[in-house]
């Protein structure tokens, strides 16, 4: 865990590095999101800070928290427990929260999975980086909605993937750590921009 501390303290510290020189500008804007595929992901909450740091770069941050665990009527778990952080930047062509967009960021995640791709449970932290890209459509002059789709690779470090559903330490399949290239950030987001 003190591992994980660390990494929280050096993406808070580059995020406040970043956005520390054009805070007290008035030509500075600032916008949140909320990624709703994200959210029919089994109830996954999730929520993005966005500051624009050129007219056409932007720096963001956020996060994805899903407590919770379901079960089928067959009574087979539906898990897919995870919290995890992210910095990046997203380059627009066009001005900042507007048109076409493509972005980079690095990402901590911890996971334990069951039940939505694979019976069998999958413990783990993931770090890595990834790259995606999108288009921002104006709904009003606050409220944008933003598509994108994204892929990020890396390491899965203290993983476990078991032979069945429950956490079974003789039951093992797999162990260690592994690279990984998954697909991410599909999104459909609203974003309100202030």
């Amino acid at each position: 865990m003190k591992y994980t501390s660390n990494i929280y303290k050096v993406i808070i510290a580059v995020v406040l590095l970043i956005c520390a020189p054009r805070v007290s500008q008035a030509q500075t804007t600032w916008a949140v999101s909320t990624n709703a595929l994200s959210w029919v992901n089994l109830g996954t909450i999730n929520a993005e800070g966005a500051v624009s740091v050129h007219d056409h770069f932007t720096v963001n941050a956020g996060f994805v928290a899903n407590p919770w665990k379901m079960t089928t009527p067959t009574h087979v778990d539906l898990l897919n427990r995870q919290y995890g952080l992210h910095v990046g930047a997203k380059y627009w062509p066009w001005h900042t929260f507007s048109e076409w967009w493509v972005g980079a960021k690095v990402q901590y995640k911890h996971f334990r999975q069951v039940g939505l791709l694979s019976p069998n449970l999958m413990i783990g932290d993931a770090i890595g980086a990834g790259i995606s890209g999108g288009y921002s459509v104006m709904i009003s002059s606050h409220f944008n909605l933003d598509f994108g789709l994204g892929v990020w690779g890396g390491r899965l470090v203290k993983y476990r993937k078991y032979k069945e559903q429950y956490e079974n330490n003789t039951r093992i399949s797999e162990q260690g750590g592994r690279n990984f290239l998954y697909l991410d950030n599909v999104m459909v987001s609203l974003v309100y921009v202030f």
